[in-house]
């Protein structure tokens, strides 16, 4: 089915931009994000004292295997918050200039994240120009998951096993996502988009990365410890990221991919909100602000509530739908989307947003 371009659709955009302009909303806050890095780098310069100390006393006692495994996964988690700020840095959200905003980028995501700045980038800016278009979003061709029954017909062996399946495992799945990533920005480098020299600089980084966290816990836990640790912290990272990630537009409408729509038609109806909090604007890097952070992607993380407010009364006057939900709520839709498309033969995955389900506000 294809969708005629709204003119009406641009002009909701550009009131919505004059209206976010006006009240300062597009001014950059580096100060956030210098104050944010420290915090976390504090905490994570603390969490390896401590796993340094619990590594000398460490006899493979209980009580120190799981002081252990707490530590790694800590790490895990600050890891993720600085993925996090990668993100925010390959959106211009920090800095003014795109240099600055690159090199902070690179550094985050390759050396303190692990992952290829390169390949979130080109990966993550196809998402944002066809979110949710089928044949064009990469978010929505995932090796292990499907939004669609072709997507699963077309799979074979372990991934149409895990595709069918897909709704009920989806949580164990999101402790893959790290790896998946991980694998994904070692591939991305050998392709030859980039200099070599950005190539190698972000390989070296990213070996690092990797193996500094895990040459350490062996000289502290041992070396088979070592490796139990390193996996367990890279579960957590994924699961984190992961979890961040899949509300946003997990089982939203999906976007045929003849279909052509206006720039904000695309972003509000395929996205999701998630009611946000003190807690859940730090643990998920401010995404739950999903509608507003694809209408103004530079936007500033401290920004996006106050935006949320402008579109949201913007959305309610025009009668559009804007949806938003508790976080636990959007799980819940997202597995019994997910089951519908891995279990089901005659299933309607949602193709056209003007017709969708677009469900009631909850």
């Amino acid at each position: 089915m294809s969708i005629a371009v709204s003119t009406k659709g641009v002009t909701n955009f550009n009131e919505v931009l004059t209206r976010v302009k006006a009240a300062g909303l597009m001014k950059k806050k580096p100060s956030f994000y210098m104050i944010r890095l420290a915090v976390i780098s504090v905490l994570a310069s603390g969490l390896w004292t401590a796993s340094a100390f619990i590594g000398q006393a460490f006899n493979e006692n209980p009580v120190w295997i799981i002081a252990g495994f707490g530590i790694a996964g800590l790490l895990g988690v600050l890891s993720a918050q600085y993925g996090f700020i990668a993100h925010e840095a390959a959106h211009r959200q920090v800095f003014r200039g795109n240099k600055a905003n690159d090199a902070l980028g690179l550094v985050l995501a390759n050396l303190f994240a692990g992952l290829s700045y390169g390949f979130w980038m080109k990966k993550h800016n196809q998402h944002h120009k066809t979110p949710n278009q089928i044949n064009a979003d990469p978010d929505i061709a995932i090796r292990i998951l499907s939004f669609t029954p072709e997507s699963r017909n077309e799979k074979k062996g372990i991934e149409r096993w895990l595709s069918e399946r897909q709704g009920y495992l989806f949580p164990f799945l999101l402790f893959l996502t790290g790896f998946d990533l991980l694998l994904d920005s070692f591939a991305g480098l050998v392709r030859k988009e980039k200099p070599l020299k950005t190539r190698l600089l972000e390989f070296g980084l990213m070996t690092v990365r990797q193996a500094a966290p895990y040459v350490a816990m062996g000289f502290m836990f041992g070396w088979l410890w070592a490796i139990a640790l390193w996996l367990f912290q890279m579960m957590i990272f994924g699961f984190f990221m992961g979890a961040a990630f899949a509300p946003n537009h997990k089982g939203m409408p999906l976007v045929p991919k003849d279909s052509k729509l206006d720039f904000f038609s695309r972003q509000v109806l395929t996205s999701r909100n998630i009611r946000g909090s003190w807690l859940k604007d730090n643990l998920m890097g401010g995404l739950n602000y999903q509608v507003e952070h694809h209408l103004f992607p530079s936007m500033a993380r401290p920004n996006l509530r106050k935006a949320h407010a402008i579109v949201g009364e913007y959305c309610r006057q025009n009668d559009i739908p804007l949806i938003e939900m508790n976080l636990i709520a959007s799980y819940v839709v997202i597995i019994k989307y997910l089951s519908k498309v891995g279990l089901s033969n005659n299933v309607d995955p949602f193709v056209c947003p003007m017709v969708a389900t677009l469900r009631p506000r909850s």
